[in-house]
């Protein structure tokens, strides 16, 4: 692939998924238009301080997509239910995709979650579901489903609100000692990078990324050995976490716990960390991004 072909459209540039694999393809010398709805913002000046080229786009409004996809074959679509709802994460992921398929887009990349099953009765999962098998069976798009686990981020970014959620209530829902899969999300975008450059491989594929397996006893103990001190929980009551979050976190970790319960995550650690190093071969593990993220370093 020379400089000229490396060209690629970035929703959600300033999030999570879509920052990660910004920063990393502009690390890696690709041409990257990051699609903000607020150019001006902090964020998006930050990136487009590394290089990239920061447009101003609404995934409700077809023009402005249409405007940001000119010139563009490659694209790393993810919605986000926080800001847009549940149904509006549907509507926007259709019209990008209606929007790709227009423009003659080669190679999709879609940011999801949870375990690519409809019906989970997570509502952010579910709906992520319905926009991949529009864009496949629908549409037709050569697609590729990037799908971390949770972000070990909860447990540091201030914006997850650790002592509340990830320190406080969650396990308070899945246990201390329950097995969780973990990913960084330095290793989303290390991956959204790997299959771009990598189309052949990955097109019509879903990649489930874990960096990592451990229960929250033992994030604790990672955490006080690399920091000195153990991590600030606040153990809410679940119905007073509710009210002040809204019940889909709540419902996320419950579903957790069951699917857990269902499946010896133990027994499959070995064959999914196999899995997500055939994308990234360079996971981090709990202990190395706490190690980074102590020294700015994690995403």
């Amino acid at each position: 692939m020379t400089t000229t072909d490396k060209h690629v459209l970035v929703f959600g540039a300033t999030g999570n998924m879509g920052g990660a694999a910004a920063r990393e393809l502009l690390r890696r010398g690709w041409q990257v238009r990051a699609v903000s709805r607020s150019p001006q913002s902090e964020k998006a000046q930050a990136l487009a301080a590394l290089g990239a080229e920061v447009v101003q786009a609404d995934m409700d409004d077809r023009a402005s997509l249409e405007t940001a996809f000119v010139g563009m074959t490659r694209v790393f679509s993810v919605q986000n239910w926080t800001t847009s709802g549940v149904a509006g994460e549907i509507r926007q992921g259709k019209l990008v995709a209606d929007v790709a398929k227009a423009a003659g887009v080669t190679h999709l990349v879609f940011g999801s979650a949870g375990v690519g099953q409809p019906d989970t009765g997570v509502a952010h999962f579910d709906c992520k579901v319905v926009v991949e098998r529009y864009m496949r069976d629908e549409l037709g798009l050569p697609v590729t489903v990037v799908r971390p686990g949770p972000f070990m981020e909860l447990m540091t970014d201030k914006a997850f609100f650790p002592p509340l959620a990830a320190w406080g209530v969650m396990p308070k829902i899945v246990g201390w000692e329950t097995p969780l899969p973990w990913t960084a999300v330095a290793d989303i975008g290390a991956t959204i990078a790997n299959v771009f450059e990598n189309p052949d491989k990955w097109i019509g594929r879903d990649i489930d990324l874990i960096s990592d397996v451990a229960s929250m006893r033992q994030c604790q103990q990672a955490f006080k050995a690399i920091t000195g001190k153990k991590p600030f929980g606040l153990g809410l009551p679940v119905g007073v976490f509710n009210k002040m979050a809204g019940p889909e976190m709540v419902e996320m970790w419950r579903w957790l716990a069951d699917y857990l319960a269902a499946n010896d995550i133990n027994a499959a650690k070995g064959e999914m960390l196999a899995a997500s190093r055939e994308a990234c071969p360079q996971l981090h593990s709990v202990a190395d991004w706490l190690k980074l993220s102590r020294n700015g370093q994690g995403g």
